[in-house]
């Protein structure tokens, strides 16, 4: 459940910043769907950097809007998605298996594709071989995980059973002492995991006892399907159009101000680097594992923080024209409605964003940003239009390249 409250926070507050500019790789303030639990760790993170304020901007110094033109902007979007009750199983489902929520199976026989429960001991020539040996172990029948024989010799066998298995390591194992070498592993195999059913213990235990009954969760987790169609609704018009503000009002993205490009930079870097030395290593062998580097890197967010500043400034310049405004009070609001929606605190809600190394300008920004689109939303002419396939690949590719420049 924390894993969707993060999900979902993320979505609604963060909206407004995932469109791509023309020649720019796709980037949201923050990750759009994060797998990451650190998010409601209420400041306390491993990777936690210092929180430094963004330079401010002056709108007026790039962008004065006199003109109308936007407010005849015509733009189409998809009809909210439906959700069907097989979309709220599979993901109670997918939550449970991201919980390690299952059913045993005692009985019968191990098949490809099973998640096998496994204890073993590694020997090679009678004797039992560093790192050969493991408790309560979970292996995915054909992942590929241990070494050939492994996994197809345990296709058959009964649940239940200790089995001795006849191999042989590859003569390029990483360790010397067991490439090319006889061994065998005496395998017990404890049980394998399986879907579970969805019922109320099973919901019971998903939820640590916040909800009793299946049919409880099953409303709460339409609930947030329905919230997150409306939001992928929300993305899509505004993506619509952001794409049609840039066209009527093209900017000189060379006259951006470095000191907001050097501190997104700088902040992003710091952050991986934190994230690098948690993990007990540094930041270039960290992005070696991602097939990147520095540069690289550097790049990637200096594209990124003008095409932010790109956003900032068009949706700035149509709000002070439009004299939309976000008062502390509009602002309080905001965070106390996710903070109802998540059953916390706008504190909390606060110190989560921080953990993240987002400051509680930004915050403010983001949703100013937020209001001046439902502004134009508004008073432009919207209109509900199934997408033909064309229409789906690309805006999908979009959400993919996004999540997937996200994660990496």
């Amino acid at each position: 459940m924390k894993r969707k409250i993060i999900t979902m926070l993320l979505a609604c507050c963060m909206t407004a910043s995932m469109v791509p500019t023309a020649g720019m790789a796709s980037e949201t303030e923050l990750p759009a769907e994060t797998e990451t639990e650190a998010f409601f760790d209420m400041g306390e993170t491993e990777t936690e950097v210092p929180l430094q304020e963004a330079p401010d901007i002056d709108i007026a110094k790039y962008l004065t809007i006199t003109d109308d033109k936007y407010r005849n902007i015509e733009v189409t979007v998809s009809p909210v998605a439906e959700v069907l009750d097989e979309d709220v199983d599979d993901e109670i489902l997918n939550e449970a298996s991201y919980a390690d929520v299952y059913d045993k199976k005692t009985e019968g026989t191990v098949e490809d594709g099973d998640t096998v429960n496994i204890d073993y001991v590694g020997k090679k020539d009678g004797e039992a071989f560093d790192g050969g040996t493991a408790e309560d172990q979970d292996l995915t029948i054909g992942s590929g995980q241990f070494i050939d024989g492994f996994e197809s010799g345990l296709i058959g066998r009964k649940i239940g059973d200790t089995v001795d298995l006849n191999l042989t390591f590859p003569e390029d194992y990483g360790a010397s002492d067991l490439a090319g070498q006889d061994v065998v592993f005496t395998v017990t195999i404890n049980f394998v995991k399986e879907t579970p059913e969805i019922t109320d213990d099973m919901v019971d235990q998903l939820t640590d006892g916040e909800y009793k009954k299946a049919d409880d969760y099953r409303a709460y987790v339409r609930k947030n399907l329905e919230a997150e169609n409306d939001s992928e609704q929300k993305k899509e018009l505004y993506y619509n159009i952001l794409t049609e503000l840039i066209q009527l009002y093209p900017l000189d993205e060379e006259s951006y101000p470095q000191d907001y490009i050097d501190y997104y930079v700088n902040k992003n870097l710091d952050q991986l680097t934190a994230e690098a030395e948690a993990a007990g290593s540094t930041l270039d062998d960290f992005l070696k594992l991602y097939q990147t580097d520095k540069d690289q890197m550097t790049q990637y967010f200096e594209a990124s923080a003008k095409q932010l500043l790109q956003q900032r400034i068009l949706l700035g310049a149509i709000g002070a024209k439009e004299n939309v405004t976000l008062s502390d009070e509009d602002f309080s609001k905001i965070l106390q409605g996710y903070a109802d929606q998540y059953g916390t605190t706008s504190e909390d809600i606060l110190a989560a964003y921080r953990a993240q190394n987002v400051t509680e300008s930004e915050v403010r920004e983001s949703e100013y940003e937020n209001k001046v689109m439902e502004h134009l939303a508004g008073i432009i002419k919207v209109t509900e239009v199934e997408e033909t396939e064309s229409d789906t690949e690309d805006y999908e590719d979009l959400i993919i390249e996004t999540e997937a420049e996200t994660e990496n």
